[in-house]
């Protein structure tokens, strides 16, 4: 019985370290999926920094994602949020930052507005929200 219980506490915490992410396999990415990123905006040079230091479901590698990794998981076909309902946290109404340089704006980066599921640019000093995004393949 004390084996069986000890299992049981082994799946559920199985389960819920796979409930804090979101797998894309037709993209081959890995997504963050926590209260963090509904609950904690960061300028986006300490976006690119929480993300290379986090450690989530035994994975070290993740990074901030690029504006077309993060156009990936907008979902078109809704709003308020315009994401997929595999994804459990999200600010709809707020901007996420990405690792892309607008061209020609030294301190601007591009983001997406889950609202509706827009792209567009803010300056890096904003504290706006965060996702990090890991490769399946490493």
């Amino acid at each position: 019985m004390y084996k069986l219980f000890l299992t049981f506490i082994a799946l559920t915490a199985l389960l819920a370290a796979e409930a804090t992410m979101v797998k894309d396999s037709r993209h081959g990415l890995m997504w963050e999926d926590t209260p963090h990123v509904r609950e904690t905006k960061v300028t986006q040079p300490r976006a690119k920094e929480y993300c290379s230091e986090l450690k989530l479901g035994g994975f070290d590698n993740w990074r901030l994602p690029t504006i077309h990794e993060l156009l990936t998981i907008v979902d078109y076909h809704r709003v308020s949020p315009a994401l997929p309902k595999a994804f459990s946290y999200v600010e709809d109404e707020s901007f996420y930052w990405t690792k892309t340089r607008v061209a020609d704006e030294d301190d601007a980066f591009w983001g997406v507005n889950f609202k509706r599921g827009a792209s567009s640019k803010a300056s890096q000093y904003y504290d706006r929200y965060v996702r990090c995004v890991r490769d399946l393949k490493k």
